[in-house]
C-alpha cells in the first residue's frame, strides 16, 4: 500500500477506476493524460497508491475536454459502484439507513482524498450533505465536484432506493449551459454559485430502515479505514484542522471560537491556546481565508459581488465591500477587473 508523503495532498488511485473504464478501448489517450502529469500507468495498478491531488484534478478536467462532454464528471459519478469507493463505499452500504450511510461517508472521506471536508447537517426538515476541497488548488475542480456529488447520489440509489431523488443540488461554481441535462441526471433542481457544494434531501426518508446492520462487518471495515487515515490525522496540525473547518462552514454556519471548538471537541480556551502555540488566531485564519477565497471567487465568471459576499459569510455586500477595501485599498469591482486582466 502506498502511503502519502507528509504534507502531500493526494487521492487514492482507486478513484481513477471510472476513468480507466471509460478509456478502456483507448488506453493511449489515458496514458497521454497521465504523462502530462508525469505519472506512469503502472501507478494505477495499486488501488491504494497515492496520486497527487493536483494531478487528479487536472486529469479529470482534461479527460472531460478529450471526451467532448461537459458533464463528464457527473456521468462518471452515476456509473460508480460501491467497490469503486472501497472500503468507504462498502462501509456506506453496510448502513441500515441513508442517514447512516452518509454519516459514515462524511466521517471517512479522508481515507480516499486528503484536504477534503464532508459533513451532514440538518436544515428545515432536510439533511444537507456537503463536499469541498479545502486546500487551495490551481486546477479547476468542477468535474471533480459534480463527479463526487453524483457518486453519492448513485450510492444511495444503488444501495437503498433506485427511485430516490434529492430536493436540490447546490454547486459552488458558476452556471453552465448544460443545466437542464445536469438536472435530468440528478433528478433535482441545480443551484449554481452557492456557498457550498451540497446535496439536499428529505430527513424523514433518510431515517427509513432498509436493512439490519452487521456490527462485525462494520467494525472490520472501520478498522481498515482507521489504518488508512491514521498517518494523515497524525500529521495534521491544529491550524490545518481549523482552516479546513473554516472552509467547510464559511457562508453556511457561524465561524466563531465556540463553533470551531465544538467541532474539534475541545474547550474554546484550549483551542485559543493551541492556535497561539502555532502563532495563529481564529480571527487571523478567518481573515486570510476570506482574502484568498475572495480573489478566487471574483475571478469566476457569473459570480456577483453579492454572491461572493454570501459565500464569505458576510451579512451583505456592503460589509464585504468594506472588508475588501481594507485588505487591498480597492473596491471588489476593481479587484475583479484586475484579476480578469
Amino acid at each position: 500500500m502506498s502511503t502519502p508523503l507528509p504534507g502531500m495532498l493526494s487521492v487514492r488511485a482507486l478513484i481513477f477506476g471510472p476513468i480507466l473504464e471509460y478509456f478502456a478501448d483507448d488506453p493511449g489517450s489515458l496514458e497521454a493524460l497521465l504523462a502530462r502529469e508525469k505519472l506512469s500507468p503502472e501507478i494505477l495498478a495499486d488501488p491504494y497508491a497515492a496520486i497527487p491531488l493536483q494531478s487528479y484534478l487536472s486529469i479529470i478536467e482534461a479527460a472531460a475536454d478529450l471526451a467532448g462532454d461537459p458533464l463528464f464528471g457527473a456521468r462518471l459519478g452515476f456509473s460508480l459502484r460501491p467497490g469503486n469507493l472501497a472500503p468507504i463505499g462498502l462501509r456506506a452500504v453496510q448502513a441500515g439507513t441513508i442517514r447512516g450511510a452518509l454519516s459514515a461517508f462524511a466521517r471517512w472521506s479522508g481515507a480516499l482524498q486528503s484536504a477534503t471536508q464532508s459533513s451532514l447537517e440538518s436544515e428545515d426538515g432536510n439533511l444537507v450533505f456537503t463536499y469541498r476541497i479545502t486546500a487551495p488548488v490551481v486546477a479547476p475542480s468542477r468535474q471533480d465536484t459534480e463527479f463526487s456529488l453524483a457518486g453519492i447520489c448513485r450510492l444511495i440509489r444503488g444501495a437503498f432506493d433506485p427511485r430516490w431523488r434529492p430536493s436540490e443540488i447546490r454547486l459552488n461554481h458558476p452556471p453552465i449551459p448544460e443545466k437542464t441535462r445536469l438536472e435530468a441526471l440528478f433528478r433535482a433542481p441545480v443551484v449554481y454559485a452557492h456557498p457550498t457544494n451540497a446535496i439536499v434531501f428529505s430527513a424523514a426518508a433518510a431515517e427509513r430502515v432498509h436493512r439490519t446492520e452487521d456490527p462485525d462487518m462494520i467494525a472490520l471495515i472501520e478498522r481498515h479505514l482507521q489504518d488508512l487515515t491514521a498517518g494523515a490525522n497524525r500529521s495534521e496540525s491544529i491550524v490545518d484542522q481549523v482552516e479546513a473547518l473554516i472552509d467547510l462552514y464559511l457562508g453556511v454556519r457561524p465561524v466563531d471560537l465556540r463553533t470551531i471548538a465544538a467541532a474539534l471537541r475541545m474547550p474554546p480556551r484550549s483551542l485559543q491556546r493551541r492556535l497561539a502555540e502555532e502563532g495563529q488566531s481564529l480571527s487571523a485564519l478567518l481573515r486570510r481565508h476570506r482574502q484568498r477565497r475572495a480573489r478566487s471567487l471574483l475571478a469566476e465568471k457569473g459570480m456577483s459581488v453579492e454572491a461572493v459576499a454570501t459565500a464569505l459569510g458576510y451579512s451583505d455586500g456592503t460589509s464585504f465591500w468594506r472588508a475588501f477595501r481594507s485588505w487591498t485599498g480597492d473596491a471588489p469591482s476593481l479587484g475583479r477587473e484586475t484579476r480578469c486582466r
